[in-house]
């Protein structure tokens, strides 16, 4: 693990010698602003990184409907036969591949009405009337995330939108995005060649002007017939593109018994000794009952958990937690929103935290659930009543325990340290409320705090 430069920048900063200074100042804040002036202060605090992020699903559902009017595709807008979900986008070669009564339900993205466009959005996000009931993860897994269709298979499509995260990050005063984006599935592409579609889009000066670090993850469907294989394909794929691709995640519902971590058992054990380099960060423990998937899950070799919702019910994954050889990513927002966690009063989140179990905020899935990385620390500020330190410590962890390579990682604290002490001296400062009220207006989103 990452350590010892980190920890001579926590020395620099003066935050291993007990409170920092800026303690009571942070606590004066935060119990005097209101819900409106804190959310504008948290927009502007120092975070690290992203590093739980499915790409497609993070960025805006309106830049998808607006670059597929741009393009050649098509929505279904009206039941009918065939099986295609409704509000489905495909191809128009795609949808010339169905059956002559399935066609008729389709019409051009470009051609929609301004009704049809707001049904569009509706259907493809998730609303706060189904957020946190038990069926929103079936409206989530089953309907919402489905509906991109053939967007998420066009690679200039899949690389613009990577800078549009990035750009979202920058303006939340983020400095790392480490997302799912998996460039196997192109048509006509090898996956090689479609990560250098994205490695180009990244190399371009808007991408760049951003100051906001990239690399990625590729996936696998954990319950899916191949799952081995793509295991396999994924963990070669990534260590011929380790520039910008660092590790590999299992993903999808957890209550799916076919997509147990124990399945992997003899699979990763043998991908593990043939890429030593290639990290691992599985979803595990994405559940409100008890298990041993978070524990199951570090023995394949995991140094991260995404969720770990449920690793407090085992006396053993705590015990391995406590370590602090794992992090734990923390999705406030996606756990409330898919019902995993409805009240966030009751978020194990504290908990780890003051255990000194590392964690980190990420948004998960922001576009769908209509969200940003400032409501995750709204919401973690506002509900555990987290200090400055701890608000400092889940930045700096989410950087220390990222899979940036060794120098990338260097350079993100020592540009993480320095925005720190930055915020510092601009709230410590007689002038605080005329410099808050500077800070850009926050891009709120519907389903956010406050």
């Amino acid at each position: 693990m990452f350590r010892g430069p980190a920890i001579a920048l926590m020395l620099t900063a003066g935050l291993c010698a007990g409170q920092s200074p800026f303690e009571a100042r942070w606590k004066f804040l935060t119990q005097s602003l209101s819900k409106a002036d804190l959310y504008r202060l948290l927009w502007d605090v120092p975070k690290g990184g992203d590093i739980h992020n499915h790409h497609e699903y993070s960025v805006p559902m309106t830049f998808w409907l607006e670059r597929a009017a741009k393009g050649d595709y098509q929505t279904r807008v009206r039941p009918g036969c065939g099986e295609t979900l409704p509000w489905t986008v495909l191809r128009s070669d795609s949808v010339a591949a169905l059956p002559a009564c399935a066609q008729r339900d389709f019409a051009p993205m470009r051609a929609l009405t301004a009704a049809q466009r707001r049904a569009w959005l509706a259907a493809i996000t998730l609303s706060e009337r189904e957020a946190g009931k038990a069926t929103s993860k079936d409206e989530f897994f089953e309907r919402a995330v489905p509906r991109l269709g053939d967007l998420e298979r066009d690679p200039q499509l899949i690389a613009d939108a990577l800078v549009v995260a990035q750009q979202q990050l920058q303006s939340e005063n983020a400095l790392y995005l480490e997302t799912q984006a998996d460039p196997r599935s192109f048509p006509g592409l090898s996956a090689d060649q479609g990560a250098e579609v994205l490695r180009l889009r990244l190399a371009q000066p808007d991408s760049i002007a951003t100051g906001v670090a990239v690399r990625m993850q590729v996936s696998t469907l954990r319950f899916g017939a191949r799952a081995e294989a793509d295991l396999r394909d994924g963990f070669a794929f990534v260590s011929r593109n380790m520039d910008l691709w660092r590790g590999v995640n299992l993903v999808g519902r957890e209550d799916n018994p076919a997509g147990a971590p124990a399945r992997f058992a003899a699979t990763l054990r043998g991908l593990r000794a043939e890429y030593p380099q290639v990290n691992l960060s599985l979803h595990a423990g994405e559940s409100a009952n008890a298990d041993s998937n978070v524990t199951d899950t570090i023995s394949l070799g995991a140094s991260r958990i995404g969720h770990g919702i449920n690793a407090r019910l085992d006396p053993k994954a705590m015990e391995l937690l406590r370590t602090g050889r794992y992090m734990i990513e923390v999705c406030l927002m996606s756990n409330r929103a898919l019902g995993y966690v409805p009240d966030l009063k009751r978020h194990p989140l504290p908990y780890y935290l003051r255990q000194g179990i590392p964690v980190s905020l990420n948004t998960d899935d922001r576009g769908i659930l209509r969200s940003n990385l400032t409501d995750e620390y709204f919401a973690a500020v506002t509900q555990f009543n987290l200090t400055w330190d701890e608000v400092v410590r889940i930045g700096r962890w989410s950087l220390e325990y990222s899979f940036a390579e060794p120098e990338l990682k260097r350079q993100l604290l020592v540009r993480y340290e320095q925005n720190v002490l930055a915020f510092e001296r601009k709230y410590a400062a007689p002038d605080w409320k005329h410099r808050l009220a500077e800070v850009p207006e926050p891009r709120r989103n519907a389903a956010g705090p406050p």
